[in-house]
């Protein structure tokens, strides 16, 4: 594939937004290609428009052959049909819900392609071999992402492209992902990624970094780093030990699914505290139970046995307030037909505290980098700053306690660290904070770390 002077405006109810403004690139055969950059930097719509999802607003797009400008949308089609495979950013965007994994390989395997690596090894290789039979509801959201790679690769693809697709995934299984993304371009499949993941970025044959819609610089690696996963850093306390008021009390909280003639245990007799001012991460791979455990947390599950508090309330029958329990989750859920700072004012509103929380949400805006995107609609937004967007709309009545399930997930390394110093400062002010994450990178944010391994908790040493 390749482009020239490659533009894309879009035309929202706020006006034009440019996306991308004169990139040039090419991206070789059976080679590994990151397109990185901060949110909003475009790496998206230069995707979609590779994929053949969109045509671009000026300039030159050849894919296999095929001119992306002046094609109709049919032969765009049949171009995704016959030849090039798109894995989303959201893992469950993938599927059809009601379809099983095992079901969604088979409509894969009707298309006219002949697949670079066979279903088989394919489940090998991506782990998910035990999960065939189960629907992408019952997948957590980094079996979803290696699912997803394995029925476009089934299908036949041989160029893939795929929206940070290991945004939610913790180290080891995206080192699992990039080690069959390696494998396979000995098969001829071409793989172009975006991405702000550093593991990512250091295991490419090529780098497009991108900014503000701009090409920042285009390089060749001189060779792929190893796929090593690396140790945890060493955990530091971000702040003096204090004697504090427990928020969050949960005592010996199981949770099971049933899925068919198997027993899934998802959360096995978890106990925990933590204390206002307390910011907890909760590590662990995916699948591990940490999403089902926040939601037991959040009352938007119930237990099987165990029971949890919050600030001395039982977490059951009428859902908290937004002051009480605020939630990040990982669908983010802003509002559509919203713009940013309506989204961010909504649970003020809701609660006849707007003009109060002023303050506090013009504080959130600027040290989230929303500033700019105020006035416009979510869809006119990246997922990152979407992220940070859901991140600022749960802070913004300084609840008591706040359950942010991977916080960081589509952020870059700066606006990581922006996000974890947003949650730090809201526990100086009184809130007390869960955050699970795959990120060990951000260990020096955190009073505690806990680690989950088969519905099970420990707490990490320091």
């Amino acid at each position: 594939a390749r482009c020239e002077n490659l533009e894309k405006t879009y035309q929202g109810p706020t006006g034009a937004v440019h996306a991308l403004r004169g990139v040039t690139a090419r991206f070789p055969r059976a080679v590994l290609t990151a397109v990185a950059g901060p949110s909003g930097s475009g790496k998206s719509s230069m995707l979609r428009i590779l994929a053949g999802m969109d045509h671009p607003s000026a300039g030159a797009v050849e894919v296999e052959g095929m001119r992306i400008e002046g094609a109709s949308w049919r032969r765009l089609r049949r171009l995704r049909r016959d030849k090039v495979g798109y894995v989303y950013q959201r893992p469950s965007d993938n599927f059809f819900p009601h379809l099983t994994v095992r079901e969604h390989l088979q409509l894969a395997a009707t298309s006219r392609r002949s697949p670079a690596i066979g279903v088989e090894e394919l489940l090998d290789v991506l782990g998910i071999a035990n999960r065939i039979d189960h629907l992408p509801s019952e997948l957590s959201g980094g079996e979803q992402q290696r699912a997803a790679f394995a029925h476009v690769l089934a299908s036949g693809a041989r160029l893939v492209v795929a929206d940070e697709p290991t945004a939610e995934l913790d180290t080891r299984s995206a080192l699992g992902v990039l080690a069959a993304i390696r494998q396979l371009l000995g098969s001829g499949v071409t793989f172009v990624l975006a991405t702000h993941d550093g593991t990512v970025i250091r295991a490419v044959n090529e780098l497009v970094e991108l900014e503000h819609g701009l090409l920042r610089s285009k390089r060749r690696a001189r060779e792929p780093a190893q796929l090593v996963e690396h140790p945890a850093a060493e955990h530091v306390a971000a702040g003096s030990r204090r004697d504090h008021t427990a928020v969050l009390e949960a005592r010996g909280v199981s949770k099971t699914y049933r899925r068919g003639p198997e027993i899934v245990h998802a959360v096995q007799d978890v106990s925990l505290i933590v204390s206002n001012s307390e910011l907890v991460g909760l590590i662990g791979r995916s699948g591990s139970g940490k999403t089902t455990l926040l939601n037991v947390v959040a009352g938007w599950e119930r237990p099987d046995a165990g029971s949890v508090k919050v600030a001395g309330r039982l977490v059951e029958g009428a859902p908290p307030s937004w002051s009480e329990i605020a939630v990040l989750p990982q669908r983010l859920g802003l509002m559509e037909e919203l713009t940013i700072r309506e989204n961010l004012e909504y649970p003020a509103r809701l609660a006849g505290r707007l003009y109060q929380t002023r303050p506090l949400i013009d504080r959130l805006v600027d040290s989230l980098g929303l500033s700019a995107l105020q006035d416009r609609y979510p869809k006119e937004t990246s997922v990152g700053e979407q992220q940070r967007a859901a991140l600022a709309r749960a802070l913004v009545l300084a609840p008591q306690l706040l359950v942010a399930d991977e916080p960081s997930g589509h952020q870059d390394f700066g606006w990581r660290n922006r996000v974890f110093e947003s949650l730090r400062r809201a526990t100086e002010d009184g809130t007390a904070c869960v955050a699970a994450t795959h990120d060990e990178g951000i260990a020096g944010y955190l009073d505690r770390v806990l680690a989950m391994s088969d519905g099970r908790l420990e707490e990490k040493s320091a």
